[in-house]
């Protein structure tokens, strides 16, 4: 008897403990499918100086990232084109060269046709409204996802509108304008400034300032954030405000990258970044641009405004511009008229 209560207390004893272990392994199973305990270490690529504010922006970003996800993303910085050249930095974060890379569209010509509708003329009037709508734009376009294939785009901003500088001559009328080199963003910038007489040449941003400085180029089109942030007001003399274009820039990350971090940890990021990344980037440029023009009558820089009316005789050689970008988009199979006038909509003119 005494037997026999034994047996049956070790069996229930037995079954108590197996359970106990089954349900631990399968606690430890669930908390392995919502949670990651790996720390993941990326490097983040641009080619803006390491005294740019937007490496500040991105070390914030980075920070505030590491914090959200209890240190799990950790991400190194590299300025100043350092592992990527700027036309480069797309295709490093989409074959995983890099992690995170920041750049200019215009800088790779032809492969954002779409994106680059805001490079269009006078389609921003300032940098917040210029990020939130392209960011919205590629939001409710699908045909976006194929310029951005092997990453995952961030956030996408512009630049406040681009204006005209110049070193030894005033450019008050178009005529001033013929025949003057100048230094170019984007190939429809480039469109433009042909129409207009001028001889654009396309050159990346940190090669300005010496292509000035040497006479390589008369002038440039950049936003008045330049003047101050990449030190043109040193030698520009001159300036010509036309609100003509807003450059357009990517912050991605590579897919396999994204990819490897947890769905919780992916959440975080685009909440992080996203909107909000984009309009606080284009808060930014439109304080610096703000800062730049003031810095720039401080040393003397003389500023021409083209009034309604002189704007108007430029936009009749500047706005075939925006036909010819309609027919090539549309002429590739995408939705060029839809997306044109979309962002007209979205910018209210």
């Amino acid at each position: 008897m005494k037997r026999n209560y034994w047996n049956k207390s070790m069996l229930l004893f037995i079954l108590i403990v197996g359970l106990g272990i089954f349900l631990a392994a399968c606690s430890s199973e669930s908390d392995g499918e919502n949670s990651d305990t790996n720390v993941h270490e990326f490097d983040f690529s641009h080619f803006f100086p390491p005294t740019h504010f937007m490496e500040e922006e991105v070390k914030s970003f980075a920070a505030e990232l590491e914090e959200k996800t209890e240190g799990r993303i950790k991400i190194t910085t590299y300025p100043g084109a350092s592992l990527a050249a700027p036309d480069e930095q797309f295709d490093a974060a989409a074959t995983g060269s890099v992690d995170f890379a920041l750049s200019v569209h215009g800088y790779t010509p032809g492969e954002f046709p779409l994106t680059s509708v805001m490079e269009l003329p006078f389609m921003a009037k300032n940098a917040v409204s210029g990020s939130e709508n392209l960011w919205k734009l590629m939001n409710e376009f699908e045909e976006f996802d194929a310029e951005y294939e092997g990453t995952v785009p961030l956030w996408l901003y512009t630049t406040d509108p681009g204006q005209l500088y110049t070193v030894d001559k005033p450019v008050k009328s178009i005529e001033d304008l013929k025949g003057m080199k100048i230094r170019s963003p984007s190939p429809e910038t480039s469109e433009w400034l042909e129409a207009l007489g001028a001889t654009p040449v396309s050159m990346p941003m940190n090669e300005n300032f010496e292509a000035l400085e040497r006479g390589v180029v008369d002038g440039t089109i950049a936003p008045w954030e330049a003047v101050k942030t990449w030190g043109l007001d040193e030698v520009i003399n001159y300036a010509t405000v036309g609100n003509f274009y807003s450059t357009t820039m990517f912050v991605v990350m590579n897919e396999d990258a994204f990819d490897s971090l947890s769905e919780e940890d992916q959440e975080t990021l685009m909440e992080l970044a996203g909107e909000r990344m984009a309009k606080k980037t284009g808060e930014v440029f439109d304080q610096f641009g703000a800062e730049a023009v003031e810095q720039a009558k401080e040393k003397g820089v003389e500023i021409y405004e083209l009034s309604e009316v002189e704007l108007a005789e430029w936009s009749e050689y500047i706005n075939p511009t925006i036909e010819n970008w309609i027919n090539n988009v549309e002429g590739k199979g995408l939705p060029g008229q839809k997306v044109y006038d979309r962002a007209v909509e979205l910018s209210g003119n």
